[in-house]
């Protein structure tokens, strides 16, 4: 389970990297270039990411990919917010 929760934080926290080659992906696929806002293809690389993790440890507990998700995804805001106060 502490497997899948740390994956799930580096699927999070890698998002702003991996997803320029997911957009360039897409739009070789579709020959074109697709209207879609980024905060819409940062969605789709956080779940593309999630799907991999998820079939990588076969399903194993759901809810920590989320949680650890979450941690990564927002924990440098969470950091960053708190060293402010």
């Amino acid at each position: 389970m502490i497997f899948t929760f740390i994956l799930g934080a580096i699927a999070g926290f890698i998002v702003p990297w991996v997803e320029p080659f997911v957009r360039q992906g897409i739009e070789q696929i579709a020959l074109k270039e697709i209207p879609i806002s980024d905060t819409e293809f940062d969605v789709l690389t956080l779940v593309l990411l999630l799907l991999l993790v998820s079939v990588l440890t076969f399903g194993n507990s759901s809810i920590a990919l989320l949680l650890g998700a979450l941690l990564g995804v927002f924990g440098k805001n969470f950091v960053s917010g708190g060293r402010s106060r």
